[in-house]
C-alpha cells in the first residue's frame, strides 16, 4: 500500500471510509467513520486523533461483555460531558478491503452512560499502528508497527 523511500513498507491495509455516519442519514461536518471489529463486532467508528482513548458505545460494550471485565476506572471528559467507566482491553481488528488487516489488543472506554457512538482514539489504539489518511480516495490506510 504506503511505503518508505528505501522501499519499506509503511502500511499494508487500505479500507474505505465515509464522510459521515450513514445510520444518522446525511452528512454532518467533515469527518472520518472507519469500519472496526471489537471482539468479533464490525461497527462503524470516528477516527479521532484528538480523543484520549477509543470509545465504546454502551449498547455493543453491553452486548460484548465490556462491563464484565476487569478494568481501570476512568471518568472521561468529552464534549458530551463527564463519563464515569473504565478502560478495558478488546481485540480490535482494522478491517482491510485491499491489502492485509491489523489486530491488536487495544485499551478501549466503556460506561453505561456513553450513548454518543464508538470513537477510535490515539491512546490504546492508533498510538500502536502506523496510519495515513488520503481524502481524495476516500482511503483510511493502516498497517502494523
Amino acid at each position: 500500500m504506503l511505503h518508505w523511500s528505501d522501499g519499506s513498507t509503511f502500511a499494508a491495509g487500505r479500507s474505505s471510509y465515509l464522510d459521515f455516519d450513514e445510520s444518522q442519514g446525511e452528512p454532518a461536518d467533515a469527518r472520518i467513520h472507519v469500519r472496526v471489529e471489537f471482539d468479533g463486532a464490525v461497527v462503524l467508528a470516528l477516527l479521532d486523533t484528538g480523543a484520549a482513548w477509543s470509545v465504546v458505545d454502551a449498547e455493543l460494550a453491553n452486548e460484548l461483555g465490556f462491563f464484565e471485565r476487569d478494568g481501570e476506572p476512568l471518568t472521561l471528559s468529552s464534549r458530551a460531558g463527564r463519563f464515569k467507566g473504565k478502560l478495558v482491553r478488546a481485540v480490535t481488528r482494522l478491517v482491510a478491503e485491499d491489502g492485509e488487516s491489523v489486530e491488536i489488543e487495544a485499551t478501549v472506554f466503556v460506561s453505561p452512560e456513553w450513548r454518543a457512538g464508538n470513537f477510535i482514539g490515539y491512546s490504546g489504539l492508533l498510538e500502536r499502528i502506523r496510519f495515513a489518511v488520503d481524502p481524495d480516495t476516500n482511503s483510511f490506510i493502516f498497517g502494523a508497527l
